[in-house]
């Protein structure tokens, strides 16, 4: 989507796209934790040091990204998994369809809303109507949920094309 700034909501100018693909890595993850820490506020100059919680990836993606976010016990300090513990992985198979290599690393949504769902007015939650039937026995249950989600910020969600 086309933020208010008229740029979409991952643009090299909001600072939440990598600027060159690359598969998931300690590079990769570092570089987007950087860029999440370094996001500015709304004067351009206060620092939000806002941390990342979650990776997000495709279904493709899954078994790569847990590699990079399991414990490990190592007997040397440079084999030391930083991300271990960190983030918290969501995977998604719907990504798929637009991109098996694309993940993104996210806030905290209670801290930086950065997407956002809501309901119809009236309509919060699953709309369920029931009617007896007259023709035959029985019930019919009809089921509505009314929804929409948009992107309200970019700066607590970062995206690289992957590799």
């Amino acid at each position: 989507p086309v933020m208010s700034d008229t740029k979409k909501l991952f643009d090299a100018a909001h600072g939440n796209l990598a600027a060159s693909g690359g598969a998931i890595s300690d590079t990769a993850l570092s570089a987007a934790r950087l860029a999440l820490r370094s996001q500015k506020g709304l004067d351009g100059k206060t620092p939000l040091d806002i941390a990342a919680k979650f990776l997000v990836a495709p279904a493709a993606l899954e078994t790569t990204a847990e590699k990079y976010l399991a414990t490990i016990y190592p007997a040397q300090a440079s084999n030391v998994n930083p991300f271990a513990g960190r983030l918290t992985l969501v995977v998604d198979p719907r990504l798929d369809a637009t991109s098996a290599t694309r993940w993104y690393v996210a806030a905290d949504p209670n801290l930086v809303p950065s997407i956002e769902y809501a309901y119809l007015s009236g309509q919060e939650g699953v709309q369920v109507e029931t009617r007896s039937g007259f023709e035959v026995d029985g019930i019919q249950i009809r089921a509505r949920l009314d929804f929409g989600a948009g992107a309200l910020d970019f700066r607590g969600i970062y995206a690289s094309p992957g590799a």
